[in-house]
Order: C-alpha cells, then sequence, then structure tokens
C-alpha cells in the first residue's frame, strides 16, 4: 500500500497544480541508495509533478490583463491572493476573485463620488477624511453599511437635539402688544 500513489480527484489535483507552479521547481531528485551487492536499487514509483511550459503567444494576439478584459481598475490578481490567503475556504476560483474586485471598486467610485459632491459643497478642491465621513452618514445605505466604521479625523455629523433648543415664544395675536423682549431666538 506504501508504492501506491494517494487518488486525488481530477480537478483537484490540477488546482493545486495550478497554486503551487512556484514549488515545482524547488524540488530535489532523490538520491538512489545504494545496496551492499554495489547495485543501484530499483527507483521508486512516486510520481513527480508536471512542470508547466509557458505557451508560446499566439500570433496577432496579445497578452491582456484580467483588469482590462473585466473593464476594472483595481488589481484582480492581487484581491483573488489575498482572498486565498484569508484562509475562508480551501479553493478560490479566478471568477471570485473578478466579482470581488468589482464590488470593491464600485463601493469605492460609490464614496468618492459623495466625498467629491461634499468637498465641491465647501468650496474645497481636494478630498478630505472630513468629506469621506460626511458622505457615509449622509447616505442611507452607506451608512448602515459602514455603522461599525470610525473615519479618522472625520468628525461629527452636526446635529442638535430638538429637546436642547430654546423653547419659541408662543406667537403673538395681532392686536395685543405683547412685552417686548431683550433677546429673542
Amino acid at each position: 500500500m506504501s508504492d501506491q500513489e494517494d487518488i486525488v480527484p481530477a480537478d483537484v489535483a490540477e488546482d493545486d497544480d495550478q497554486d503551487h507552479e512556484e514549488d515545482d521547481h524547488d524540488e530535489e531528485p532523490e538520491e538512489e541508495a545504494e545496496e551492499p551487492s554495489g547495485k543501484a536499487a530499483p527507483k521508486s514509483s512516486s510520481r513527480k509533478a508536471p512542470t508547466r511550459t509557458k505557451k508560446p503567444p499566439v500570433k496577432g494576439k496579445k497578452a491582456t490583463r484580467i483588469e482590462n478584459r473585466a473593464g476594472l481598475c483595481f488589481p484582480v490578481s492581487r484581491i483573488r491572493k489575498m482572498l486565498k490567503d484569508s484562509g475562508y475556504a480551501k479553493r478560490v476560483q479566478k471568477d471570485a476573485g473578478i466579482y470581488l474586485t468589482g464590488v470593491i471598486e464600485y463601493v469605492c467610485a460609490e464614496i468618492l463620488e459623495l466625498a467629491g459632491n461634499s468637498a465641491k459643497e465647501s468650496k474645497k478642491q481636494r478630498i478630505i477624511p472630513r468629506n469621506i465621513q460626511l458622505a457615509i452618514r449622509n447616505d442611507e445605505e452607506l451608512n448602515k453599511y459602514m455603522s461599525n466604521v470610525t473615519v479618522r479625523s472625520g468628525g461629527v455629523i452636526p446635529n442638535i437635539h430638538q429637546t436642547l433648543m430654546p423653547e419659541k415664544p408662543p406667537p403673538q395675536s395681532k392686536g395685543v402688544v405683547g412685552a417686548s423682549f431683550s433677546q429673542e431666538y
């Protein structure tokens, strides 16, 4: 039983070969042990992983990055690598990295658009953390999504509770002259 190889489904074996391409060249060949008679021992039946060679580029077609094909600006391969390293699952498809990259790019674009509008309202040319805070907290969905997020140097939303506001005097009727107050609110 020790001479048999482990049985692995084909799709798992292919994925493992893709994920560990860089590990293939690190393996050293096994040294043959000599028997006391001076003859070399027969080679073991262990299978060596196939080495991958790069295919020659097809004429007329240029290699394009995944971001370009998907129409994204954020790096798909970097986000997929972080997704794999985070340990959420044993295997991660390429499509998952593309999808997650698209979602992150959309949320960033939404926040930056609202923060840019906030900067324009305050007649500024540059987006500062305060603009990002106002953008997030004034949008209902983003505020719910980022309720546990603290924006550094963002400040707070300007709000004065109604109970803290001074009471307004009752409205005067037209014919009655009331006492004048030195300070009116």
